[in-house]
């Protein structure tokens, strides 16, 4: 395929996202449908945080759909598309199913109506949003641009978390926090993260990360909220142009469970604080400039959690950072991605040294200097 023929990567995800909204749309949609699509989520999916982590359908049906789609496209990088979920599911007959993408929606309608047993109309409709042709577009979408002919497809992966934040999803009730704009729990904190990185380097350079209930049209209906960064040595793009809340006041976001410790540090340098749900949601924060900072000490977030939101953060002049190595070594050490001890480490997906995320990388050096204090 000729460079003129190719398609552009970063258009192809970000319809990716924008399919994957559609999708969590329509499962939320229907009471019936999503309570029969939760599972609860057990062993080594469980992440250790969340008394109850729940695998949804919805999950492993968009990340199957995202990788048959850019899989397609660009053959190189099928075999490096990797995800949160299994696609292996159990149905209510205790039979074990593996969710696949059919080439017709009629394939993919049995392959769901397997898991759905006998819910025709349901796995009609969930495989007739994984065929539909999308191409998402809106005003603050901004202008897609060329990406570099001398790209290496061979050399790139991604990381997808189809949706990250799945409990709030499950449950939708919003709860806001004392900024506006800012909730705590709810659909906004919902998020699809789909992020690029170079083998090679583990170094995130595309991310998208979508809201599929970011616009709230009438009740019950939404329309999708799309960021997107490109941070290649010669291409730097965005569509996340957005000024700070106020340059008065600095805010930080974190997870509720957040040691106390930790807070004060913060509390000492003049931060006031948010708390929220979704590790996407927290990192879309930064992006968005509501808040300066996003710091998790714990290791309870993964690549997919963090790959999309960094690429765009890196496009910005911004990272994510590992919070425990930067601390120890009194300078930012970004996050990256590299596979090299899949066989020898099990734990290798998780960002162990849990996590901070700036949008101006000058802020870094006074925050890990008071975190280092003794």
């Amino acid at each position: 395929m000729s460079g003129e023929d190719k398609p552009n990567l970063l258009r192809v995800i970000i319809n990716c996202a924008e399919k994957a909204a559609n999708i969590a749309r329509t499962c939320r949609s229907n009471e019936e449908l999503l309570g029969l699509l939760v599972q609860e989520k057990s062993g080594a999916e469980a992440n250790e945080r969340f008394e109850h982590d729940f695998k949804t359908l919805a999950d492993v049906l968009i990340q199957e759909t995202i990788k048959h789609e850019v899989g397609a496209l660009f053959p190189a990088m099928k075999d490096n598309i990797l995800g949160e979920e299994s696609p292996n599911f159990t149905n209510q007959l205790g039979e074990s199913v593996t969710i696949a993408v059919g080439e017709s929606e009629e394939e993919t309608a049995n392959c769901l109506g397997s898991v759905l047993s006998g819910h025709d109309g349901a796995a009609g409709a969930l495989a007739a949003e994984v065929h539909r042709v999308v191409s998402f577009e809106n005003k603050k979408l901004g202008e897609i641009p060329e990406l570099p002919e001398e790209l290496d497809y061979d050399n790139l992966g991604i990381w997808i978390d189809p949706i990250d934040a799945t409990a709030e999803y499950i449950s939708g009730d919003t709860m806001f926090t004392d900024f506006p704009g800012i909730t705590s729990t709810g659909l906004d904190c919902v998020t699809v993260l789909i992020g690029v990185y170079e083998r090679d380097t583990g170094v995130p350079v595309i991310g998208v990360v979508a809201q599929p209930f970011g616009e709230k049209v009438e009740e019950n209906m939404y329309n999708s909220s799309m960021f997107w960064g490109v941070s290649l040595s010669t291409l730097q793009a965005h569509n996340c142009e957005f000024e700070a809340r106020d340059e008065g006041r600095r805010l930080g976001i974190f997870s509720s469970s957040e040691n106390s410790d930790i807070l004060q540090r913060f509390l000492d340098l003049g931060y006031e604080f948010a708390f929220s749900a979704g590790a996407g949601h927290k990192a879309l924060k930064v992006i968005t400039h509501e808040v300066d900072v996003y710091l998790l000490s714990k290791g309870s977030t993964f690549m997919w959690d963090t790959c999309a939101p960094q690429a765009i953060l890196r496009a910005l002049g911004g990272d994510i950072l590992d919070f425990k190595a930067s601390v120890a070594e009194q300078k930012a050490i970004s996050l990256t991605y590299l596979a090299e001890d899949i066989e020898s480490n099990s734990d290798w997906k998780r960002n162990a040294g849990g996590i901070i995320a700036v949008r101006d990388v000058s802020v870094v050096e006074e925050l890990i200097a008071k975190l280092a204090e003794q």
